[in-house]
């Protein structure tokens, strides 16, 4: 049986840090899977895996099928950065105003 974890919560189970965690699984030594949920990919930690498969052939996408559109991550990033932004300068302006 095998369970999923997403790396933030491995790495709380486990009491390591979460760069600890990414480091494991970029080296291999972590069995990953990445599922597309909600148009974003999220990355899980197999705990448990079944012993009949290796742990590098896991791994849903092959390093070289797997591209990241760096740009639309950048617009992506962008947007939810001007966003939270304009949040902050609104909160910002409401409590100055109650000063």
């Amino acid at each position: 049986m095998q369970e999923l974890l997403t790396i933030q919560k491995y790495a709380s189970k486990h009491h390591i840090s979460v760069f600890n965690v990414i480091k494991k699984t970029m080296s291999g030594e972590l069995p990953t899977v990445v599922k597309e949920e909600n148009g974003k990919e999220i990355t899980y930690i197999v705990v448990n895996p079944s012993s009949t498969q290796p742990k590098n052939n896991l791994n849903s996408t092959d390093n070289e099928e797997f591209e990241i559109d760096y740009k639309k991550a950048y617009e992506d990033l962008n947007k939810e950065y001007l966003i939270l932004k304009t949040k902050y300068d609104k909160l910002l302006a409401s409590t100055q105003g109650e000063n």
